[in-house]
């Protein structure tokens, strides 16, 4: 195998890593979009932005500590080594798909940290009742930022 093989097969780890992460988030499978309220925007990358970074942090952890970090890929002498011989093992497979997990967890963890400030700010601004401050308490982050942004849509 050689090294673009082994680099495509890491970065589709991370990328199933950011499937996965989406998929026990509350962002699911959406795509990228922007949540808006008045001079708010929030970008949510949906699926496809846990894919990105889930793949890009895996081949960081790959590149930096796996077993052939020190490869020479490009050499002034050969130019780029495409036909050497590099294997790939199992373990990091599968550090790569958990390195994509906690990449993407992290960029869902900030997406959601701006809904639920956005949500608390707006419902502060708001006439809440009862019933709608118990609904955010169960809520996930997005059905926050919706339930604040109807409260806000109906002052």
């Amino acid at each position: 195998m050689n090294v673009i093989e082994v680099i495509a097969i890491v970065l589709f780890s991370g990328a199933l890593g950011g499937i996965i992460n989406a998929l026990v988030s509350d962002n699911g499978f959406i795509r990228p979009r922007e949540e808006r309220l008045e001079n708010v925007e929030i970008l949510r990358p949906g699926f496809l932005g846990n894919m990105l970074v889930g793949a890009v942090a895996a081949f960081t952890s790959w590149g930096l500590y796996g077993a052939y970090s020190g490869v020479m890929v490009f050499s002034s002498s050969s130019g780029i080594a495409l036909s050497s011989e590099i294997g790939l093992t199992i373990s990091a497979i599968a550090g790569a798909i958990l390195v994509g997990i906690g990449g993407a967890r992290w960029l869902t963890n900030e997406v959601d940290k701006s809904l639920l400030r956005t949500a608390a700010a707006t419902a502060a601004a708001s006439n809440v009742s009862y019933e709608d401050s118990q609904r955010i308490l169960i809520a996930t982050p997005a059905q926050a930022f919706n339930i604040a942004k109807q409260m806000y849509m109906k002052s």
